[in-house]
């Protein structure tokens, strides 16, 4: 383990759902819109005093931003403001910081995969608060906020006590100066957490304070756990640790991890006794490679709604050693603009497979392989949605309309939070009532 939108129209094969993560969602209007502002933090202890840095990071994509034609440039301008509130809901610190963003021509400011990296420090003593971080774009005039809780424990001399964990994204030695620098390296926070295909390795970093005077040798113990599969990863390691504080980067290789939610959990163990422990959430991204390399027959039924019964066979005997190519082969068959290097079927499937996985799944199946999930993959996302989730006398119920189309669907509450398909089930007739 360890190295140390215009429809897009599928077919469709009503085939019966196969029998994976919780509770379909009463969503109402179901909002599809990319997140591209994300925030993360983690606290350490100062050298000196009794405060914590708490260390905010923030990650915005830079496609919404609002772009101004300047020279031979194209700038964006925003401000980034962070307030820490205690319980009783007064500020006790903040900062606010503006920035702008050149690029050289308009395809750029258009990038799909440019984004920004930041950190503001803020010095706070042990307790509970809120972050609140707003980001206002200086040309639009629009704003947007997260929260997020934060706790800070008390300074315990006697007792043995672990920093947050700070999530990695890219980590190398230091060659000058940045402000993620950290005791020689250049550490890049994940602020969104995802790993996966573009970073294979979870990377991170955490400090121990308050270790005993004496040098006492311990065991270190890492364990991932998927948070809705039994899927478990664990290594122990035998360290010598000095008195006073301990600090480590480390890594753990994500090799054959499923997609999902994990947590990251961390011990200090001194003969067979936990001293101190602490715990991160993360997550392994969704990639078609990371599924043809863990399960390449559950890829190939995903393809149910736009592979034919034959293309599916084929791809299902295909040897091993042929796979990828075969895949390969399958989707460029699909490709709507094939003198292109984008793939604008394959990339729109599987951006509703995505969705419908991270959305609709229920308990005992993911997303794709529900009633609702099999018809946003064929129709995508609905013009409407109308939501019965209390009438009287009345199961939950919801429609889904699809105005170009034509097209109404019914699901009803099954009982069970699963939502299921009502005939007409090609939503040809208009419900005028239920």
């Amino acid at each position: 383990m360890r190295s140390i939108t215009s429809i897009l129209f599928f077919c469709l094969f009503m085939l019966p759902a196969a029998g994976s993560i919780r509770g379909q969602t009463d969503f109402g209007y179901l909002d599809e819109s990319e997140t591209f502002f994300f925030v993360d933090w983690a606290a350490f202890r100062e050298q000196a005093g009794e405060k914590y840095e708490v260390e905010v990071y923030y990650k915005i994509f830079t496609r919404p931003l609002t772009f101004v034609k300047q020279g031979d440039q194209f700038r964006a301008s925003y401000e980034t403001q962070v307030f820490l509130s205690n319980r009783i809901n007064k500020q006790v610190t903040g900062t606010s910081v503006e920035e702008d963003y050149f690029v050289d021509s308009y395809a750029e400011t258009q990038s799909p995969s440019d984004f920004l990296i930041n950190k503001v420090p803020l010095s706070v003593y042990s307790g509970r608060y809120k972050l609140r971080i707003k980001l206002i774009d200086a040309n639009s005039g629009s704003a947007f906020e997260l929260e997020k809780d934060l706790k800070i424990p008390s300074r315990d001399q006697d007792k043995i006590l672990f920093s947050d964990l700070q999530f990695i994204r890219h980590l190398t030695d230091s060659t000058g100066e940045s402000k993620f620098n950290r005791h020689g390296k250049l550490a890049i926070p994940s602020v969104s957490r995802n790993y996966g295909d573009f970073a294979p390795d979870l990377l991170f970093y955490y400090e121990i304070y308050d270790l005993p005077e004496e040098s006492v040798r311990y065991s270190l113990t890492y364990r991932i756990d998927h948070l809705s599969q039994a899927f478990t990863r664990g290594e122990t390691l035998d360290v010598a640790l000095e008195p006073g504080t301990f600090s480590a980067f480390d890594s753990l290789s994500l090799d054959g991890f499923p997609s999902g939610d994990y947590s990251l959990s961390i011990a200090l163990v001194e003969q067979d006794r936990v001293k101190a422990k602490m715990r991160g959430a993360f997550q392994v991204d969704w990639s078609l490679l990371n599924q043809l390399r863990n399960d390449y027959l559950k890829a190939v039924e995903q393809l149910r709604f736009a592979a034919s019964s034959g293309e599916m066979k084929e791809l299902k005997e295909a040897p091993e050693e042929e796979r990828l190519e075969r895949w390969l082969a399958f989707w460029k068959s699909k490709d709507p603009t094939p003198g292109t290097p984008e793939n604008e079927l394959r990339d729109e499937y599987y951006r509703r497979l995505k969705y419908v996985n991270q959305n609709l799944s229920v308990r005992t199946r993911e997303g794709w392989e529900t009633d609702m999930g099999r018809i946003y993959m064929i129709y995508g996302h609905p013009d409407d949605v109308e939501k019965h989730p209390f009438d009287r006398d009345v199961r939950a119920f919801q429609r889904w309309y699809y105005y170009k189309e034509n097209r109404v669907f019914l699901f009803l509450d099954r009982g069970d939070g699963e939502y299921e398909l009502q005939p007409p089930y090609d939503g040809k007739t208009q419900f005028d009532r239920y």
